[in-house]
């Protein structure tokens, strides 16, 4: 097994390889980015280290096969999937249909909530804008009767509502 460790002014990246030819390839990537320093140890490493690698090789859609899929709604199902298949695997194992529903759900969710965090971190870096729902426009609160609208210009006026408005989807 093979280590290769990039030291920058403010952080480390560090990858464990089973090639050295891809240990030394990554080597030399990570030297075209101008670290202070670049070492490449051969040996055996921590356990910790090889639990957090193997994870990180399974679960990281930047490093698991995964990645070649560029949809991120294909990859989350395929994810998805994968996860029922181990919690009905599971269940199996251990002889419980309790097992499996308790298992399933905390699968779901847990995929589920890394998928939408990483794809709103996604939109957010790449299309901003998509988060300006509405230009102009700022409530604070129609119960009041009125609200406030942003011309042109950015300027703030208040505008009366009618009086026979039913007021916001809260109220």
């Amino acid at each position: 097994m093979y280590k290769v460790t990039a030291y920058f002014k403010d952080y480390k990246i560090s990858k464990m390889f089973y090639s050295i030819y891809d240990a030394i390839d990554f080597k030399e990537n990570a030297d075209a980015h101008y670290p202070k320093k670049v070492e490449l140890n051969k040996g055996v490493f921590s356990m910790r280290e090889w639990i957090y690698d193997a994870w990180g090789l399974i679960m990281d859609d930047r490093r698991n096969p995964l990645k070649n899929i560029p949809d991120l709604m294909v990859r989350h199902l395929i994810m998805q999937v994968l996860a029922w298949m181990w919690c009905i695997a599971f269940a199996i194992i251990v002889g419980s249909y309790t097992v499996f529903a308790i298992s399933a759900i905390a699968h779901v969710a847990l995929i589920a909530a890394v998928v939408v965090t990483v794809g709103t971190f996604k939109v957010a870096e790449h299309r901003p804008e998509a988060f300006e729902f509405v230009k102009g426009y700022h409530s604070y609160g129609r119960g009041r009767g009125s609200t406030i609208f942003r011309d042109k210009e950015g300027k703030a006026h208040k505008v009366p509502l009618d009086k026979g408005d039913p007021g916001g989807e809260h109220e």
